[in-house]
């Protein structure tokens, strides 16, 4: 057997086997290189024998004599001399063994020297994660996040992701079902959200949803402080941390790895281990609604290399697409508003945050007055109040109702009843806080306020949250006590130095600002209040819904009255010109069915009951659908209904994620409705029931009841049937895409014997079967020809009144809804079916789509709007 070939990377101060022709063996090799092994072998020694002993060159004795020898010289001296007498044989397996151990010594130290990196990273993310940083807290003040943070509920899920539905409170009914539902399986806790569950394999990408204010940011800080001090997600060696706020600012072409130094310094050396190690790796990206390429994202130009230099939005849109780091873990998080941007293919785990608990609100309280006593007071105050209670459970909102009840303390005031209510009181507490004698060429608090709401107006209707010092120097907003008391401001590294960028401390508060600028500006430009500017401004985004209802708060006389101790305020003209919109407004929606959920929001915010007497619809038809309806929605609609405009002709409830509990909340009103729509919910037997009460009682004046795609079954279609067998007022009943089979719609046969009311029944996509729908047919004839639609037909009768309320929903429909509603619509009913009859209804969809794609500024559902298009030209 030949000697082998000894490298002399594989065991330094070893000559090569073989030198210029000569052939020699291993055992000649040790012997030449002797002194240079005593040197070179000594560090690693220990892990030579162990390894020997594991393989059994070495005997335990053999193991003992040498591992006993004191220092690592003579323990290497000792093991070349057994092997100098054992022979050859040995000679050649030791060379190998330290080959072997060679590599093995190299990753030790590299390791060792990744353990020292890491060590450093955590050091530096617990630092910057360890302070909460509230709204008004001052210079020197530390709020430590072990101190102050409050569990948050996590559901895994994508509920109602395909639904664009306002950032600030849609999430009361959703938290609520959640702490009510007899399914603790969805919920989920921070350490599993990248955890295997439920026998599918563990996420790459989780996307972390939740309005705003919601605590998606301090629940990221939370899992950040907690890696660093080695409390959870310890199957990962390195977290990347980034905001898109500060992305922004990022304007040139860059590289995955210059994005990470940026802040990460430290990393410098060490930065080529981390990505060569991307199976260990968290990149972390926060608040992608802030995004200012948010709706960019899909383009078709990948970064693959971290040194790769690209525009900021490829290289974001390749991480997601796992073509950057593909074997990295992304935890994202965003608004829902933007979710839609998303590419929804590479996110393999869906995540809401629904906020506070009761029993969270409560904690939190407790923490934040600091006792039992002060703080279990002011909860049950908070609780008290429907309203407030429901905004605490957003932990932002939550710590503005603290904040502001601590300064009430002692003080008599009426309870806030609205949003505005609670922020126009926080800002009158600040102002209080910070009134003196004015001095000398000091700017007057007015002014001070007049300019931040003037930067507060400007950016958000560019939808800008991060700007510069110019940007403040534009507006001669100056930086005081005040003014940080609202602004927050970062500092950032660029080429040519430290920059400074500022933002509002929340959205919401820039929202309240932009607001009250519009109110303390005698012709703010734009004007938003204008009917072309603002479908120019809200058409298809809805981003300005939340600074109309704090214009209606702050225009209200309470209000004006808070806020004018501090400031002049023209009470008269704007106020009555206001009410005067949105009191032709509501009339307008509801005489045309028009979503109007937003003007009952700021009908709301002006609390004023006289102004009821100023709407006189020709009918009240009220379309809140499309929304995931919260308790202070349900709250706003009451409070519209007992107004008493007039007889409730319609109301469509359509996809509000209503049940048993919701529909029991608005059936004193339910009994004076004609036409109910419930569709795009999903009802159970609790709620088909109480629908049944409804439509036994004799007071009940429903004509029309729509429950299509509600996922209703068999015992659910059995219990309306009993219901309907003596009902005398509805005509009506529209049920399409339930679960049903023969069994539950075959007892609509025996409604005609009894029921002599009932004109139309609508049932259609069903489990039914050919032999189905042929014994249906029979039970009907003759008398019932045209009562019951059970399949697809060439017959016009039939489908003639379907087809004209699928229109009718779509013209509700906003675009991104109108997208979803025809996908399934199409999908479901009319995919491979041509119905010659129908080219009339196809070409006023058409014409439908064409004046959506024409007035869409959104390319995502632009173009998805166009491919609808295109179907029904084909297709009809």
């Amino acid at each position: 057997m030949g000697s082998p070939r000894v490298e002399p990377a594989a065991a330094s101060g070893l000559e090569a086997g073989v030198r210029g022709g000569e052939s020699v063996s291993s055992l000649q090799l040790l012997r030449r290189n002797r002194v240079k092994l005593v040197n070179e072998l000594g560090d690693r020694i220990d892990c030579i024998l162990d390894h020997a002993l594991q393989i059994e060159i070495l005997s335990e004795d053999d193991f003992e004599d040498v591992k006993y020898n004191p220092g690592p010289r003579r323990k290497v001296r000792a093991l070349l001399d057994i092997i100098d007498c054992r022979g050859e044989l040995m000679a050649q397996q030791f060379c190998s063994l330290f080959q072997k151990t060679k590599y093995v010594s190299e990753k030790e130290t590299i390791s060792r020297e990744d353990s020292v990196l890491m060590k450093k990273h955590k050091q530096v993310l617990s630092r910057r994660n360890e302070v909460m940083m509230y709204y008004n807290t001052r210079p020197g003040e530390k709020i430590h996040l072990s101190d102050q943070f409050t569990n948050l509920l996590l559901v895994q899920g994508h509920h109602s992701l395909e639904f664009k539905r306002h950032e600030l409170l849609s999430f009361g009914q959703e938290r609520i079902h959640l702490q009510e539902s007899s399914r603790p399986q969805m919920e989920i806790k921070p350490g599993q959200l990248f955890m295997k569950m439920n026998d599918k394999r563990a996420p790459n990408i989780t996307l972390v949803s939740g309005v705003a204010g919601i605590g998606k940011t301090v629940l990221l800080q939370k899992i950040v402080y907690d890696w660093a001090n080695n409390q959870c997600f310890n199957n990962f060696e390195f977290i990347l941390q980034f905001s898109f706020r500060d992305l922004n600012l990022i304007n040139k072409p860059t590289s995955f790895r210059n994005l990470v130094l940026r802040k990460n310094s430290h990393l410098s050396k060490g930065l080529d281990v981390v990505f060569e190690a991307a199976e260990k790796l968290l990149i972390i990206l926060d608040g992608f609604d802030e995004f200012r390429l948010c709706s960019s994202l899909a383009g078709d130009c990948y970064i693959t290399d971290p040194d790769e230099e690209g525009d900021l939005v490829d290289i974001i849109h390749s991480l997601l697409r796992r073509e950057l780091l593909m074997g990295a873990s992304i935890l994202l998080t965003s608004r829902p508003t933007a979710v839609s941007y998303i590419p929804v293919e590479t996110i393999d785990r869906f995540v809401i945050i629904t906020g506070f608990s009761e029993r969270d609100i409560r904690n939190f309280f407790l923490k934040y007055y600091q006792g039992e006593e002060v703080g279990g007071q002011m909860f049950l105050r908070v609780k008290g109040n429907d309203v407030l209670f429901t905004l605490c459970f957003v932990p932002a909102f939550c710590y503005i109702v603290c904040s502001v009840f601590k300064q009430d303390e002692g003080e008599c005031q009426k309870e806030p009843k609205t949003m505005s209510d609670i922020y126009s009181r926080y800002l009158s507490v600040l102002l209080r806080h910070h009134s003196r004698p004015q001095l000398t060429g000091e700017e007057p608090l007015t002014h001070t306020l007049r300019n931040l709401g003037s930067l507060a107006y400007s950016k958000l209707l560019q939808h800008n949250t991060l700007f510069y010092q110019h940007d403040l120097q534009a507006h001669s907003v100056q930086l005081d006590t005040l003014v940080n008391s609202f602004l927050d401001e970062t500092c950032v590294q660029e080429p040519d130095g430290v920059q400074s960028v500022f933002s509002f401390t929340h959205f919401t508060i820039q929202e309240f600002f932009a607001a009250l600028h519009y109110i303390l500006e005698p012709e703010p430009f734009p004007d938003l209040m204008n009917v072309d500017t603002m479908i120019d401004y809200t058409i298809a985004s809805g981003f300005l819904d939340i600074f109309q209802r704090f214009l209606s708060g702050l225009l209200s006389e309470r209000n004006q009255a808070l806020l004018s101790k501090h400031m002049e305020m023209d009470k008269a003209t704007k106020s009555e010109s206001y009410c005067h919109w949105l009191m032709a407004g509501i009339k307008e929606h509801c005489e045309n069915g028009s979503s109007i959920l937003n003007l009952l929001h700021c009908l709301f915010e002006q609390q004023n009951d006289s102004l009821a007497e100023r709407i006189h619809p020709q009918n009240v038809r009220v379309h809140i659908g499309d929304n995931v309806l919260t308790p202070v929605d349900f709250t706003v609609l009451k409070y519209f209904l007992d107004m008493k405009i007039g007889d409730l002709e319609e109301l469509d409830l359509t996809a509000t994620n209503i049940n048993s509990a919701a529909l029991r909340n608005l059936q004193p009103y339910l009994n004076q409705c004609e036409r109910l729509w419930c569709g795009e919910n999903k009802l159970d037997f609790e709620a088909i029931g109480l629908l049944c009460e409804l439509l036994r009682s004799p007071d009940y004046k429903l004509k029309l009841l729509g429950l299509g795609w509600t996922d209703i079954g068999n015992n659910e279609l059995k219990e309306l049937c009993d219901a309907l067998k003596d009902n005398k007022t509805l005509q009506e009943l529209w049920i399409e895409g339930s679960n049903a089979d023969y069994d539950g719609i075959s007892g609509f046969t025996a409604i005609p014997s009894t029921n002599t009311t009932l004109k139309k029944v609508v049932l259609v996509g069903h489990c039914l079967r050919e032999e189905d729908l042929v014994k249906l047919s029979q039970s009907l004839k003759p008398s019932s020809l045209g009562f019951l639609i059970t399949g697809f037909s060439d017959d016009h009768d039939q489908w003639e009144g379907w087809c004209h309320w699928i229109l009718q929903r779509c013209e509700m429909c906003d675009s991104e809804k109108l997208v979803y509603f025809l996908i399934k619509i199409f999908n479901e009913f009319l995919q491979n079916k041509t119905f010659l009859w129908m080219s009339q209804w196809c070409k006023e969809l058409q014409k439908l789509l064409q004046d959506r794609i024409r007035k869409c500024k959104t390319e995502d559902t632009r173009n998805k709007l166009k491919k609808i298009k295109d179907t029904i030209s084909r297709h009809c």
